[in-house]
């Protein structure tokens, strides 16, 4: 009895961390072909999980989505600082500065994931969102943090893991990643150019907490358009100019 109620945790697990993943809501059918959960059991879990609001159904097109009582308990892991308000104005001031989308991700329990958000009006929303992971193989966040890690950590990461190609700019070979990183360390700020989506581009810098350790990474990610190349400089200069207010905030 007690195997079958872990078993069915982790099948729940299993099914709200795919209602996390684009496109975000899954019809059962889906949601079955996506965990090779048998549809019966599916029906039961999620249920429940509608019953306390982890999950929620759109009526007319019967694809499930993340709940109301789920969005409560991760923002808890958000604000669990009082770090975080200091810093999402600091955020919402860079993004009304420059006119583009700023967030933060940090590096928490082997994962680095997003937990600031800024998008400001565009023609096309680069459509990051809090809670978001990322890969240390492409992108501002996953680069950037990655590259101040301590060799070994990095050594041992590459070693164990194979990385999927998803543009044209991601990179995916041990010894390519290992000339970004160091690239990375030595200028102190990373690009990202055609590495998460085609004509998206952008730009980070490193924040380090007050014992010097790597904390997250500051970006802004935008749509490839005229003169881009000098825009990603000026962009960098502001976030630069604020790079001691931001790390004044940390822990």
């Amino acid at each position: 009895m007690e195997e079958k109620k872990v078993n069915s945790l982790k099948k729940a697990i299993l099914i709200l961390q795919l209602l996390s993943t684009p496109p975000y809501e899954y019809t059962v059918l889906n949601i079955s072909k996506k965990t090779g959960i048998n549809i019966t059991t599916i029906y039961r879990i999620i249920a429940q999980l509608e019953e306390e609001g982890m999950v929620v159904i759109d009526k007319e097109t019967k694809k499930y989505r993340i709940g109301p009582h789920a969005y409560h308990i991760g923002s808890s892991y958000v604000y669990r600082k009082n770090y975080m308000r200091s810093l999402e104005e600091l955020v919402c001031e860079i993004s009304d500065t420059i006119k583009e989308s700023v967030g933060i991700a940090i590096h928490d329990n082997g994962r680095i994931i997003s937990i600031i958000e800024s998008e400001v009006y565009q023609p096309m929303k680069v459509n990051d969102v809090p809670g978001r992971y990322f890969s240390p193989n492409f992108g501002n966040y996953g680069k950037c943090i990655m590259a101040f890690q301590p060799d070994e950590y990095i050594e041992e990461y590459l070693n164990t893991h194979t990385f999927e190609k998803m543009c044209p700019g991601t990179l995916t070979e041990k010894e390519e990643l290992w000339d970004e990183y160091k690239k990375i360390r030595k200028q102190g700020y990373s690009e990202s150019i055609d590495e998460i989506a085609i004509e998206l581009i952008g730009t980070g810098i490193p924040l380090f907490d007050k014992h010097g350790k790597i904390w997250g990474c500051i970006a802004v990610a935008f749509f490839k358009e005229q003169d881009w190349k000098q825009k990603i400089i000026d962009i960098r200069s502001v976030l630069f100019s604020y790079k001691t207010r931001l790390e004044k905030c940390l822990p």
